[in-house]
């Protein structure tokens, strides 16, 4: 595809997902834009990113039927908690983003969300948004993006965070601790 087909495949697409996100906006009595449309798309369809939508010449009215029993709720998750820590619990040698080689700090925040669109590796889970890695909140096992590094946060940590989320949300069920 050159820049101009690419360019044109764009503004469909866009045109197509802002007509349903309008459609769907008034359906349910929320606000929803073309991106969360495309977001939706990308996880129904199984679509390795956005770009993969391009080619699909998707009508609105193809959209609303792809997502017609899509539960939006899931793409804005409500937050249980940020568990700001003192120290760093993450193994010493455990891979994580490039961009955390030029981020460096004692203590950690991970957050963890109620109804997470993506319910893996726990439901919940918990995500620290500096380094990008997961965490299993019934294991302590470690993740970045769906692969394990291999590596465990101290079971005492764990236990931590968990009581932590537990003070916050009584309601809130955890997996259960395998460590």
């Amino acid at each position: 595809m050159n820049a101009e087909e690419l360019n044109q495949a764009i503004a469909v697409f866009m045109q197509a997902a802002t007509s349903a996100a309008d459609s769907f906006s008034v359906s349910m009595s929320t606000q929803l834009k073309y991106v969360d449309i495309q977001d939706a798309l990308v996880e129904v369809l199984g679509a390795e990113s956005p770009c993969d939508l391009l080619t699909r010449n998707l009508t609105p009215n193809a959209i609303a039927s792809l997502l017609a029993k899509y539960d939006f709720r899931r793409l804005r998750p409500e937050l249980i908690e940020d568990i700001r820590l003192e120290h760093s619990i993450v193994p010493k040698g455990t891979q994580q983003r490039l961009t955390e080689v030029t981020i460096r700090s004692k203590g950690e925040i991970w957050r963890v969300h109620k109804n997470d669109a993506d319910p893996w590796p726990s439901n919940p889970h918990a995500h620290n948004l500096e380094n990008g890695l997961k965490l299993h909140l019934g294991t302590g096992e470690l993740f970045l993006k769906r692969r394990s590094v291999g590596k465990r946060i101290r079971k005492k940590d764990l236990k931590t965070i968990r009581s932590k989320i537990r003070s916050k949300i009584r309601t809130c069920k955890l997996p259960p601790l395998e460590v």
